[in-house]
């Protein structure tokens, strides 16, 4: 399940509210320095309280990051059932 920490949001409320056996929390660009580093250590602790029955990943996204890489990212950690506790960071891509 795709969940989007909205600012100002509760990253551990946001994961352990919803629902299904994956939660890929994707977390804006838009965020704070404090905000983006509790949201990306939140992770790995949220992670372990889900294990074994549900995995918690996270994108980060950067300015700029295209929405097809977004998804892509999001569909690689649905599909990834040995993956948990992990943080992708999408970039602006290059041109």
């Amino acid at each position: 399940m795709r969940l989007t920490l909205e600012p100002g949001g509760d990253v551990a409320a946001l994961v352990r509210g919803a629902t299904g056996d994956s939660r890929v929390v994707v977390i804006p660009a838009t965020l704070d320095a404090l905000a983006m580093a509790q949201a990306r250590a939140a992770i790995g602790p949220l992670a372990i309280e889900s294990a074994p029955a549900t995995r918690v990943n996270a994108v980060v996204l950067a300015e700029g990051a295209h929405a097809a890489d977004v998804d892509a990212a999001v569909a690689f950690l649905e599909q990834a059932r040995s993956t948990t506790g992990q943080v992708i960071e999408i970039h602006q891509r290059r041109r």
